[in-house]
């Protein structure tokens, strides 16, 4: 009995410093990009849609936005964007989102990158989205499991009374390889390599926030937080909400 308490207190304690340290690692790229501002390939302004829509009773302007999300610089160049500097995995075609306030935003990610597992099955969870859901190749689904995960797209803020709270977290399905490389997926809007991820969020008042993504894809430093994950402008990046 004692021995199975021990283990019990070890997963426990696994399971907090695990915690801790990706909500550490959220604070601390929300400060970093907060600071900078260069944007590398300029920013990306979501399309304003002639329609509205009408939750719990209130009217949205409606608004959308597209991004990859690319195992490197040869990937991204087949989906027409140039990609940065360094041949890492990345995000495109930029990586500042301008958005407007109090709006129902629909982003589309394509993904085409692989996977390995999350340090924390907290992020393959959908959060913040409308509906609580986020749409993989035309299915609504709530979460995907740990070890079936490309990225993570992460939206948050940093606390603070002059601005709204918005934290939104959607997990982007893997593609999956075998010997012989790329696995087709069964997607034929991104020509069967990657998976079509759409969600929808509503903003609020304007602000500054900062996305990222959760998934520890960087090289072996920092737990592979380092690299692509550290190197602003790849994996995350600056969300501007205007009024």
């Amino acid at each position: 009995m004692a021995s199975s308490n021990m283990t019990a207190g070890k997963r426990l304690t696994s399971a907090l410093v695990a915690t801790v340290l990706s909500v550490s690692v959220v604070a601390g790229v929300g400060v970093l990009l907060h600071k900078l501002s260069a944007d590398p390939n300029g920013t990306l302004v979501a399309t304003k849609e002639a329609d509205t829509i009408t939750i719990d009773g209130k009217v949205y302007p409606k608004a959308s936005l597209t991004m990859g999300v690319y195992a490197d610089k040869e990937q991204a160049a087949e989906d027409g964007f140039t990609g940065m500097k360094n041949d890492w995995v990345q995000y495109g075609p930029s990586n500042h989102l301008i958005l407007p306030a109090n709006t129902y935003v629909t982003m589309t990610i394509h993904g085409y990158d692989g996977g390995e597992e999350l340090n924390n099955p907290y992020f393959g969870k959908v959060i913040g989205t409308v509906g609580g859901t986020v749409n993989i190749d035309g299915e609504d689904i709530t979460s995907l499991p740990y070890n079936k995960i490309q990225h993570t797209w992460t939206l948050h803020g940093i606390p603070s009374s002059s601005q709204d709270p918005l934290f939104v977290s959607v997990p982007l399905l893997r593609v999956e390889e075998d010997d012989n490389g790329w696995v087709p997926t069964k997607d034929p809007i991104t020509n069967l390599k990657g998976h079509t991820i759409t969600f929808s969020f509503l903003t609020k008042g304007a602000g500054n926030y900062v996305w990222n993504c959760e998934f520890p894809c960087g090289d072996d430093t920092y737990a592979k937080f380092g690299a692509a994950m550290s190197g602003y402008g790849y994996m995350s990046g600056k969300v501007t909400v205007t009024a």
